[in-house]
């Protein structure tokens, strides 16, 4: 297909179609075939092809429109009679997607009427002009108006129809549109109800005689007379009176009515939309602002009655602590002993800052070593340690660790110890290895014997033996 399209020259112009199943974008072939494409594009400037169908569908074979009366009869060119046939050798009817103009059979009767192709045609060559092809992938929607069902006469049961025709490249900058068939379809509908003319029926009314007696008498003195004319035309008649029905003076007095109303109402407006001055808005905050100070210090002053309130409450513990019990007073007063002793320790183990704690653990240790050595010397003399005589047996094992915890010495493991190394060979290094691999029949010189009878079984795959060193 490659090829095909290679052989086919290049487009110049652009048409697109709005249809019932989709767009269908038509590029033209205007220098090949440029009476067609004129024509074409001409048709679709003046909204020609709109509402129209596509009244023929062969399947396989081609997709046909372009008729304003859907039979497949009608249709006209731009040129006001059928036009000359063109056929060009590098456009062929070889695949699907072509346009071309349709013909009533004879050559050189081209109008209006186009079809598409669905596939090869060669036995339309020469006898139609082809002017354009589909393409991109509006092609697509070509396909599915070509599976629609058709009667015996090959029309559609359901026929597509172009709603609407866009030019999107005209390559003829020449082409002035006329008027489109709608607006002269309505031009001669109107013009039709204007030359009917309106007949009066005299035989509806009951006094009909009379009424067409009356018309009669009033044509025959307007044929005598002429034209009726209004009082207006007949300015000159003395009947007529000529004085002015508002003098200059009362249109004087009106204006300076209005105006001065006007005056009244913008004085009004200004007053209503006065700005006021910057100082007056300055005070105005001023004064809620010292308002709002006032209030706040109010608050302030109510915090800290409450704040007072609390404290008193705190002062009259000591009056409630006067009304306990000894043994009350003697609860409350190590209780509190406790706590103070408490917090003064969390504050003391709080480190602030990094010095301090370096000085405390620098501290720590001094103590300990201290402790090291106190031991030792406590041990050197070998004086008996005095415990306490109320103390049970758990409590003077537990006096005792304590005590002596300080004069044993730290001894750890012996760094001469034995240690086992994977790469050198002793007597209990044991390796497993093949012994069908080749490699370790050249080891033990088995190479090209048989084995040994007794050797084990077939199913003995590893074997394992001792290395000496």
């Amino acid at each position: 297909m490659s090829n095909i399209y290679n052989l086919e020259p290049v487009t110049k112009g652009k048409v697109l179609l709005y249809t019932s199943h989709g767009d269908i974008e038509i590029e033209l072939w205007s220098r090949e075939a440029p009476k067609a494409c004129r024509n074409f594009v001409q048709l679709c400037l003046e909204s020609y092809y709109d509402t129209t169908i596509f009244h023929r569908l062969v399947k396989g074979f081609c997709l046909q429109g372009g008729d304003p009366t859907g039979t497949g009869q009608g249709g006209e060119s731009i040129y006001g009679s059928d036009f000359p046939d063109e056929v060009h050798q590098r456009l062929k009817f070889i695949r699907r997607g072509l346009v071309a103009m349709a013909n009533s059979g004879t050559p050189d009767s081209n109008g209006s009427q186009f079809f598409i192709t669905l596939g090869e045609c060669s036995e339309l060559q020469k006898k139609h002009t082809i002017f354009g092809k589909v393409s991109g992938n509006t092609i697509f929607n070509v396909l599915r108006m070509a599976e629609l069902e058709t009667d015996s006469n090959e029309r559609p049961l359901e026929p597509p129809a172009i709603r609407k025709t866009e030019v999107l490249n005209n390559p003829f900058d020449d082409i002035e549109p006329r008027e489109s068939r709608h607006l002269k379809a309505e031009k001669k509908k109107e013009k039709k109800k204007s030359q009917m003319k309106a007949t009066k029926n005299y035989k509806l009314l009951s006094f009909g005689d009379e009424a067409e007696e009356d018309e009669e008498e009033t044509e025959q003195v307007s044929t005598k007379i002429g034209k009726i004319s209004s009082a207006h035309d007949k300015l000159s008649d003395p009947k007529l009176s000529k004085e002015i029905a508002v003098t200059k003076k009362q249109l004087e007095e009106d204006r300076t009515a209005m105006k001065t109303q006007a005056e009244k109402i913008r004085e009004k407006l200004k007053k209503e939309l006065e700005v006021k001055p910057v100082e007056e808005v300055t005070t105005a905050r001023d004064a809620k602002i010292a308002s709002l100070k006032s209030e706040s210090e109010k608050l302030m002053e109510e915090i800290k009655g409450i704040g007072r309130e609390e404290k008193g409450e705190q002062g009259s513990a000591a009056d409630k602590d006067a009304n306990l019990n000894a043994d009350e007073k003697v609860t409350v007063n190590q209780f509190r002993r406790d706590l103070k002793e408490f917090k003064e320790k969390q504050g003391e183990t709080k480190a602030k800052t990094k010095s301090e704690r370096e000085k405390r653990t620098m501290c720590a240790l001094k103590d300990f070593t201290s402790k090291l050595k106190s031991a030792a010397k406590k041990d050197a003399d070998t004086a008996p340690v005095e415990l306490p005589e109320d103390l049970t047996a758990e409590d003077e094992e537990d006096m005792l660790n304590s005590v002596n915890l300080f004069s044993h010495s730290l001894v750890g493991e012996d760094s001469k110890a034995k240690v086992k190394d994977a790469n050198v060979v002793n007597d209990d290094t044991y390796e497993i290895f093949d012994p069908r691999h080749p490699i370790n029949k050249r080891k033990r010189g088995d190479k090209g014997k048989k084995k040994k009878e007794g050797g084990g079984s077939d199913n003995d795959k590893w074997k394992r033996t001792k290395i000496l060193t």
